[in-house]
C-alpha cells in the first residue's frame, strides 16, 4: 500500500506537457504533473447571466483566434454550465464549446473573439438601436426624413442583433432613418 501511494496514476489518456516534481522531493502544493488529453480541443467562454437564457446545447459559433486573424473556426455548443462562476466580482456561466473541424495548428491556452448564433432572421429591415425611441405616449418610434421633414413611425422591434442594430417593422427599405436630431 506505501509503494502504490508513490505511483501517480493519470485519470485519463494523453500526454505529459510539464513535470512539476523530481524524484526525492515533497510533492508540491500545486500539481505533481500538468497533462495536455486526447480529446479534442475546446473552447470555454464565460457568458453573462443576461445572455445565458438565449443559449442552448447544439447552437453554433465560431472564433477567431489571434494567431489566425481572418479566419472564423466554427465552433458547436456542447456544454452550459447550471450554476454561475464569480468572475471578477460577476457571476458568469461557463459555456464550452467544441471545434467543428479541428485543425493541427490548435495549441492550448489561445486566445481569441468568439460568438454564439442565438438566433437568425432574413428579409428583415433593421436600424441603429439608438434611432428607436419613445413618443410622449410611450409608445416606439422611429423618425424619418420625408421630402425634408421629419416624421414618426410607429415600429415594433425584434431581434436585436450584437452590431447595434434591431429589427424593425413599421418602415420601408428606402426610408432615411433620423439618428440623432440636434437641438
Amino acid at each position: 500500500a506505501a509503494i502504490g501511494d508513490t505511483v501517480l496514476t493519470a485519470p485519463v489518456d494523453g500526454v505529459i506537457t510539464k513535470v512539476n516534481v523530481k524524484k526525492g522531493e515533497i510533492l508540491p502544493t500545486g500539481p505533481a504533473i500538468t497533462m495536455l488529453g486526447t480529446t479534442p480541443y475546446r473552447v470555454e467562454i464565460y457568458v453573462a447571466e443576461v445572455d445565458i437564457p438565449l443559449i442552448m446545447v447544439s447552437q453554433s459559433g465560431s472564433i477567431e483566434l489571434d494567431a489566425f486573424p481572418g479566419i472564423d473556426d466554427p465552433l458547436r455548443v456542447s456544454q452550459i454550465d447550471e450554476a454561475a462562476t464569480d468572475r471578477d466580482g460577476v457571476p458568469k456561466y461557463r459555456v464550452k464549446l467544441d471545434f467543428a473541424a479541428p485543425r493541427d495548428e490548435l495549441r492550448v491556452g489561445m486566445t481569441g473573439d468568439s460568438e454564439i448564433i442565438t438566433g437568425k432572421r432574413v428579409n428583415v429591415l433593421s436600424v441603429p438601436r439608438r434611432a428607436v425611441v419613445e413618443n410622449e405616449n410611450g409608445e416606439e418610434i422611429v423618425r424619418v426624413l420625408v421630402n425634408g421633414d421629419v416624421s414618426e413611425k410607429p415600429v415594433t422591434m425584434g431581434m436585436e442583433g450584437s452590431d447595434g442594430e434591431v429589427e424593425v417593422e413599421g418602415v420601408e427599405e428606402g426610408d432615411v432613418v433620423v439618428v440623432l436630431i440636434k437641438e
